[in-house]
Parts: structure tokens; sequence; C-alpha cells
């Protein structure tokens, strides 16, 4: 069963183009507007700073009317639509998994500002804090083309043409393909792909190391019975050595990939699985939009 649900849907906004896009691709992937929430986070810097530190006039006046009334109008300037408007005070990484948790949010949206800004956007900052404590999923976006941050999107969104789904066998891996098959346009775009590490990566004693022929032609085999056991047989396989986050990025980039689905194990166990893991290089290097599910919003509260 997919853990992918499309309503209601978060956008942050910085009041950046890559804001715009991704709240378009919100309300094209919401289908409509009434189910897309924009939310601006406003940073208290009395949190951060000492009075007598603040150096750049005077300190930032952050009422609540004042800060929605200036959504509001941005909103208008850009021609929104009705999509809900929300503002809000504090650390925004916090602040917006505090509100998606609140209204039962099932996807949130995060823009990104380019493939070398990704770095920065994700460590440390909000799209991190995010991605480690929210409650749902989250579509990392990225800028592949001029046509994707131009004004306008032709179209719905969904469904993507080329999906890459990475697998460890695992329950979670069979709910990311069964969103891959709700999002992509045909079943025969659908990479399912299992990466093995190098052997030297593996801790072993005195046991003869196989050859990288005999670990894929086994691995290989095991896909094959674990994609016809699940009803997948018609999926195509695909069997990589090395780096796991890297031959991931690299795999989605050679078949011009526009999708990688990145499965979740849970809601606790996502902080020690994205920092320092698959995902996270996946996030740091891929030019790819990347949706990272997560189990929990398969269950929301309520």
């Amino acid at each position: 069963m997919t853990v992918f649900h499309r309503q209601p849907v978060l956008v942050p906004t910085d009041y950046s183009e890559a804001s715009l896009r991704a709240i378009r691709v919100a309300k094209s992937i919401a289908g409509a507007d009434s189910d897309v929430t924009v939310i601006y986070v406003a940073q208290d810097f009395d949190l951060t700073l000492h009075p007598l530190t603040w150096t750049s006039g005077p300190m930032p006046d952050y009422q609540q009317d004042r800060l929605l009334a200036a959504l509001r109008k941005w909103s208008e300037e850009h021609e929104l639509g009705n999509v809900n408007l929300v503002v809000r005070i504090g650390d925004p990484g916090m602040r917006v998994c505090a509100f998606a948790e609140e209204t039962k949010i099932r996807l949130i949206v995060v823009p990104s500002h380019g493939r070398h800004g990704v770095s920065r956007l994700l460590l440390g900052s909000v799209a991190e804090r995010i991605i480690r404590h929210c409650h749902c999923s989250v579509l990392v976006l990225r800028r592949t083309s001029v046509s994707d941050s131009e004004p306008g999107l032709a179209g719905s969104w969904f469904p993507r043409k080329r999906v890459i789904v990475p697998v460890d066998f695992s329950d979670a891996s069979q709910m990311a393909i069964e969103t891959a098959l709700d999002v992509a346009e045909h079943r025969d775009q659908i990479d399912v792909v299992s990466v093995l590490p190098e052997w030297n990566d593996i801790p072993f004693y005195s046991v003869e190391a196989p050859s990288d022929d005999v670990r894929r032609r086994n691995c290989d085999e095991y896909m094959k019975r674990y994609l016809a056991e699940h009803g997948y047989g018609s999926l195509p396989g695909h069997i990589l050595i090395g780096d796991p986050g890297t031959m991931i990025v690299q795999h989605a980039s050679s078949v011009a990939a526009d999708l990688i689905v990145m499965p979740s194990h849970g809601r606790h166990s996502i902080k020690r699985w994205v920092l320092g893991s698959t995902t996270e290089r996946v996030l740091r290097h891929s030019d790819k939009p990347v949706l990272v599910l997560r189990a929990a919003a398969a269950d929301p509260a309520g």
C-alpha cells in the first residue's frame, strides 16, 4: 500500500522564485487550492541574539497580523489563488513540522535553490530539520530545467515519466514501490535499484571474498524472486555495486530519471537513517526531485 498522499499539502516559503515553483507544484499535486497551505516562519532573533548585538537597524517587528498581511500581498501579486496562508514565529524547521502535525498534513513540498545550493539548504537548515522531524512524506524539489523555473507549470506535476526506487527488500521498500506505481506514467518506466556495498566495506573474518559477478548474480536472482512474489514481476531490477547514495544518484542521472522515491523505516528511525546515510547522500548530490516517504503518514492520527 502506498504511503504517499496528495493532500493536504504544506509548502514553506521564503518569498523566493523556488518557493513560487514549489507552491505551483503543490497545487498541481493536490488538485485544489484549498488543500494547499503556504507557511512563512519568521525567525525569532530574540532566541539567538542579545539586543545589543543587533546592528542592522531596529529589531524586526514580528507581529502576526503584519506578517500575515505581507504574505497575503505576496500571494495576490503572484496570483496564487485561494491557498491557505499561515505565519508563525520561531525556528522555521521545527515550526513547519509542528504545524504539519497539528493540522494532519500528509505531504510537505520543500523548494530547492539549485543543485549546488542544496547542500547548504539541507544541512543545518530548514529542509534538514523538516526531513528529520516531520511525521509525513517530504518532496524536495530541484531546478532541473529552464522550463521548471518558469512561472507556469503545464499540466499536472504527476505522473512522472521515469522513477527510481532504491530498495533493501524491507516492508518500507514494498511501500516505496507501490508509491512509484502510483506516481509513474507507466510501469516499465520504474527502475527498482538495489546497491551492494563494496566488499572492502563489509566486515568479515577469514572469509574468502566472492567476486562482484557472483554477488551481483545472487542479488539479481533474489531481486527477481522478491519482485515476482510481491506482484511486481514486470518491473525492471538493477543491481549496482558501490556507495549506495552515490550509485543511486549516478543511475538516476544515467537514465534521465525525473523522480527518486526513497523509502522510510518509520518516524523515529529516520533521524538515524537520513544523517550520514544513503538518503542524506542522495539529497545532497541528486539533481532530481526526491520524495522521502514516511511510513507514519499512512496512519494519520485522529
